[in-house]
């Protein structure tokens, strides 16, 4: 893996490189990013999870509900809803008498995420997100932003990269606030 300032880098067994950027995983500043992402930047953003063989992407057609309850939170359209165990705020009894289960339910890294794939391999020559694991290492859900090279409509024929501004900000003030050790 290689380092540099700030992320870490993977080369994976595609080729494409993925730089990671992590986000403290306290239960208070995960809240307030899936918040404003679900209730600001619903409009934006292509949801769910990504693993190899599967690909679940959720887009909204109107702001879905997002509550927050014995440490789950829940994002609802009416017509779908799921749920993300953040943990229970700092001081709060866990909802789980098994601390065990919650070890295992709880997020254990969260990270935004740039991809890049060389030479055409792969549907898209990059793509930007936010991506959050469990403790058992599962992969839990996957946030794409607008990317530079497709949108609702498809394929752009040049790249677009103020269509990066959003995932910029939210990496900038998220992940920065674990790069200087903050929550």
């Amino acid at each position: 893996m290689e380092q540099t300032a700030g992320s870490n880098v993977v080369i994976n067994a595609d080729g494409s490189r993925t730089e990671y950027h992590e986000v403290p995983t306290d239960a208070s500043t995960l809240e307030r990013l899936m918040r404003e992402i679900f209730e600001q930047h619903w409009d934006d953003i292509t949801a769910g999870p990504i693993l190899q063989g599967a690909a679940y992407e959720l887009m909204y057609s109107k702001p879905p509900k997002v509550s927050l309850s014995a440490g789950y939170l829940t994002v609802d359209t009416g017509e779908y809803h799921f749920h993300l165990y953040l943990g229970e705020p700092e001081g709060k009894q866990a909802s789980t008498a098994n601390p065990e289960l919650a070890r295992q339910r709880k997020i254990s890294r969260a990270v935004f995420f740039s991809e890049t794939r060389e030479g055409g391999k792969g549907c898209l020559p990059g793509s930007w997100g936010f991506r959050m694991w469990n403790g058992l290492g599962e992969q839990m859900i996957t946030i794409y932003f607008p990317n530079p090279y497709f949108d609702k409509q498809g394929m752009i024929k040049e790249p677009q990269w103020e269509r990066l501004q959003l995932w910029e900000q939210m990496r900038a003030q998220y992940a920065a606030a674990a790069a200087n050790g903050n929550a």
